[in-house]
Formats: C-alpha cells, sequence, structure tokens
C-alpha cells in the first residue's frame, strides 16, 4: 500500500470514530466538548505504543500520551535514539 493510500485509509477510519454516534461515550464526549484520541505518528512505524484508554489531558487535546506521561515516554524514546514522530502512538480506547 503506497503512502496516499494508508493516509487515505487511516483518515477514514479517523471520520468514522469520530461521528460514530452509537458508541456509549459518544453523548459524553460531545457534552464535554472532547475529542476521541485516535493516535499519532508514523504510519509506517515498527514500533507502536497502546494505552489502555485517553486521560483527562488526552480526552481535551486529542492526543494520546501528552501530559505527565507523554513526557515520560518523550524522554524514554529519547533515551534510545527514537522520537515520538518515529512511533505510533495510540490507545485501545478511542472514543
Amino acid at each position: 500500500m503506497d503512502t496516499q493510500a494508508r493516509t487515505e485509509l487511516l483518515r477514514q477510519i479517523k471520520n468514522e470514530v469520530v461521528d460514530f454516534k452509537k458508541s456509549p461515550l459518544y453523548a459524553e464526549r460531545v457534552k464535554n466538548r472532547v475529542f476521541p484520541v485516535i493516535g499519532e505518528g508514523s504510519h509506517w512505524a515498527k514500533i507502536m505504543f497502546i494505552g489502555e484508554a485517553p486521560g483527562k489531558n488526552e480526552a481535551a487535546t486529542g492526543r494520546p500520551f501528552c501530559g505527565a506521561a507523554g513526557r515520560v515516554l518523550d524522554e524514554m524514546l529519547k533515551s534510545i535514539g527514537l522520537l515520538r514522530s518515529d512511533v505510533y502512538v495510540t490507545n485501545i480506547v478511542k472514543d
């Protein structure tokens, strides 16, 4: 799969999660004006970090592993010569 096709497929998945109104978390997310946390990083990464569920900071920004957890992750990655953009970071719970 080429880069453009992969990017489009991942965009479609993101849009499905954002628009998934049958999710038990959808109404709560809309009511609190928070975002689903899809994931970020390289779509070609060989390393993926998966958290359990987004916390308050993650929901507020729509970014996984932000705040204290993100700082720890970034420092761990730095210690082995990687950047967050070299890996893919997400949560098992998306919405």
